[in-house]
């Protein structure tokens, strides 16, 4: 996405997707695998995380080769429900979860658990496009559950640094519509479905701006398009059994540009596609030439009061503030009150990165000054904040037999 010109600049953010997950040495995916391997319950690394309500039980895999153990189909998780009170902590700290020191550090800083890990996936083949198993057997080893943003277009090495991500024509919404990719996204659906465990799933987010070739403005699209090719998605994996599969639609903050037909509404496939809601936007501060110090209520009252009318739970998919402009440690202080004043917010995922372009850098990470650490942790102390997974994880582990936990054991990271 580029950042260049001005209304682009406050509406939310970019980020380097390829960094995630290219690059794997030999070493990384020994490591990788050695998470499905062990438990992490006992690795002193992990935060509050082992200090979970509900640990999940499991048995050490055996010495079984593959080919001994039984083929049967996995059992499938239910939806990810919200609970009655109080929401559930997330993060997204890359390259987490195929490496996974970025996310031990946030739990150290912050003190406490997440239930939910956040990544990004592209669906060029130009990059890592495939669905990785072993990633979410990982998570769920460690009492996780996966939120995949699942992205139609090329990043690239850097999307920040991108001429026109907006205008590639491979990923309008036609050629989705067209039957194009199809055949990739019936692959994610049956390796999701042959997965078994808890999936939520953010297909095509932050449609009503201009900044990705899936955006109902750009790119010859038009949001009815959208809706289709967002329908058409969840029918596929409809037909391929994957109802482990928790459905995320997730606007940006504000239109670009503001127009009739760019609202929230015109976005929208329906409440039979979608299982909850969810909504992106940062405090840049003075990072950028082009920003200024905005408030949590600046970005979240309005799109915030329109998603609780829909009458889906709803997920903070994106959030953070760098320190440039003003007190950090305020804003998130303010930020994490304010959303217990939204008692549809059920998730809240911080984005526990940082990002460059040409121009400038923005560290959205809780690690940038002692102030901000300190209170991040004060923030997200209250018992309001949920350290643990929703409640499908646990539901589904307990249906898993021996022989299921020593095959997952079995499956070999891709990335």
């Amino acid at each position: 996405m580029s950042r260049r010109d001005g209304p682009k600049a406050e509406r939310t953010r970019a980020m380097n997707r390829s960094q995630q997950l290219v690059g794997r040495s030999v070493l990384a995916r020994a490591a990788a695998l050695l998470v499905v391997l062990t438990m992490s319950a006992s690795a002193g690394c992990s935060g509050r995380q082992p200090e979970m309500k509900k640990r999940l039980q499991r048995p050490e895999p055996s010495r079984l080769q593959r080919r001994e153990l039984p083929v049967r189909p996995l059992p499938i998780a239910g939806k990810v429900e919200p609970t009655s009170s109080g929401s559930f902590l997330g993060v997204y700290s890359p390259p987490a979860p195929f490496r996974n020191a970025p996310l031990d550090d946030f739990l150290r800083a912050s003190d406490k658990g997440v239930g939910i890990v956040m990544w990004y996936q592209p669906w060029s083949a130009n990059g890592p496009n495939r669905f990785d198993s072993a990633a979410c057997v990982g998570l769920y080893r460690r009492g996780m559950i996966p939120l995949i943003t699942w992205e139609p277009w090329d990043p690239g090495r850097n999307a920040n640094l991108l001429e026109d991500p907006a205008g590639q024509a491979n990923y309008r919404l036609s050629r989705i519509l067209s039957g194009r990719f199809d055949g990739y996204i019936r692959s994610w659906a049956r390796s999701i479905r042959k997965l078994g465990g808890p999936v939520m799933l953010r297909p095509m987010h932050e449609m009503n701006g201009n900044w990705y070739p899936w955006c109902g403005g750009v790119n010859g699209n038009k949001p009815g398009e959208y809706k289709a090719a967002w329908i058409r998605i969840h029918r596929i994996f409809e037909e391929e059994g994957a109802t482990n599969v928790t459905w995320v639609w997730s606007m940006n903050h504000a239109s670009v540009p503001e127009t009739r037909e760019n609202n929230f509404l015109a976005y929208y496939p329906g409440s039979r596609y979608v299982d909850w809601t969810g909504i992106s936007g940062f405090n840049w501060g003075t990072s950028s030439r082009f920003t200024r110090w905005r408030s949590f209520s600046h970005w979240y009252d309005k799109p915030l009061a329109f998603l609780s009318k829909l009458g889906k739970p709803i997920v903070i998919a994106e959030f953070g503030s760098v320190e440039q402009g003003g007190s950090k440690a305020e804003w998130l202080l303010d930020a994490y009150k304010k959303m217990r004043g939204y008692p549809r917010v059920k998730a809240v995922i911080y984005y526990n990165a940082v990002e460059s372009d040409a121009q400038s850098r923005q560290d959205w990470r809780i690690r940038t000054s002692r102030e901000s650490v300190s209170a991040f942790r004060k923030s997200v102390a209250p018992s309001y904040y949920l350290p643990d997974a929703p409640e499908a994880l646990q539901e589904w582990s307990g249906r898993l037999k021996p022989y299921d936990w020593q095959y997952l054991a079995t499956v070999n990271p891709i990335y």
